[in-house]
């Protein structure tokens, strides 16, 4: 029942306003305002969020903050596998596995979706500057399978599988967890002001630390 306010302690980006089905970009520092992790969050329910991570441990670091405050919080990874499919022909696959459905998946927003008998939550999101979506796979033993209908279903568009081009994410100004930036950054440095919302009514890990970074 305290997932809003706990998720809201972890991030100084003003989540106020953030609706069931909605993704954003948040920023995660610690008590000290030095960079965490920069995940997509996800309001799966009022009571219930997910937290799409970069390369960091942040489930430790949540499990201390639950461990050491009074929240009525549950600190767990659930059994979610991402995949990403992004890339100029994306959205044909996604229409060509899921219909024209997909179409009204807007920015940053996310739906549950079934391919079959397989359960997943698709976001219109990814790290590229490509137009792409994000596939969280609920049920990790339908991995293969699900893994099989993709490529059947990209085939004829040239689908391939690998990696995020670095090129293109540069390109693109998106920020990359260790080579970017660590624990001694802060988020003044990486020009991410405009997730910082110190003036606001809410609380958070960090808000003092920031506060006298930017006043210096």
């Amino acid at each position: 029942p305290d997932a809003s306010e706990f998720v809201q302690l972890m991030s100084p980006r003003d989540l106020s306003s953030m609706k069931v089905g909605q993704c954003k970009y948040v920023i995660l520092v610690n008590q000290n305002g030095g960079f965490l992790n920069d995940p997509v969050l996800l309001k799966i329910a009022d009571d219930c969020y997910w937290f799409s991570l970069a390369d960091s441990d942040i489930l430790f670091w949540a499990q201390g903050l639950a461990a050491s405050l009074n929240y009525d919080v549950e600190i767990t990874e659930p059994d979610v596998s991402p995949l990403q499919l992004q890339g100029p022909k994306s959205r044909d696959i996604m229409i060509k596995l899921f219909g024209d459905s997909i179409n009204d998946l807007k920015y940053f927003w996310f739906k549950p979706f079934n391919l079959g008998d397989i359960n997943l939550i698709i976001s219109r999101t990814g790290w590229s500057s490509e137009l792409g979506y994000e596939i969280f796979l609920r049920d990790s033993s339908k991995g293969d399978l699900l893994w099989e209908k993709i490529m059947a279903a990209g085939k004829a568009y040239g689908l391939k599988p690998g990696h995020t081009s670095s090129i293109r994410r540069i390109e693109g100004g998106m920020l990359s967890y260790h080579a970017d930036m660590d624990i001694h950054t802060n988020p003044y440095e990486l020009g991410l002001d405009r997730l910082i919302h110190l003036d606001d009514d809410i609380d958070f890990i960090g808000k003092d630390a920031l506060l006298k970074v930017k006043n210096e």
